[in-house]
């Protein structure tokens, strides 16, 4: 059951995701593109489980992040989800985000392309 539910979350991840190839700068993580590329590497590829566990794991500190800040009154939030957002949905919408935005994948960080990505998808109400 374990397995099946693996590698539908991999066909999921690598269905419809920019064709972007992992370089070890990736793992760097210096920019947009960096984690747009560990993010969208497909099953099979030697480096799926390192690439997905960074992706993954730089996309949970996100959003920790994220709640975090805006939980008080100091930092409006920066998107705002009606519900609970899984990894696998803001993988998503940050892959989809980032083929739609490849002018911004160079000149950025991986925080501000995973915010813009969550800002577009569930902007807050002003």
């Amino acid at each position: 059951m374990k397995k099946r539910l693996l590698l539908l979350v991999a066909l999921a991840v690598g269905y419809g995701a920019p064709a972007l190839a992992v370089d070890s700068a990736d793992f760097k993580a210096k920019t947009t593109r960096n984690l747009a590329n560990l993010c969208s590497v497909t099953w099979g590829d030697e480096e799926y489980e390192a690439a997905m566990g960074f992706c993954l794991g730089y996309l949970d500190a996100a959003q920790d992040y994220h709640r975090a800040i805006a939980s008080g009154d100091l930092v409006k939030p920066i998107s705002c989800p009606k519900g609970p957002v899984t990894r696998q949905e803001l993988v998503d919408v940050f892959l989809a985000w980032a083929k739609s935005n490849p002018d911004l994948l160079d000149g950025e960080s991986p925080i501000q392309g995973v915010m813009r990505a969550a800002s577009a998808k569930w902007p807050c109400n002003k």
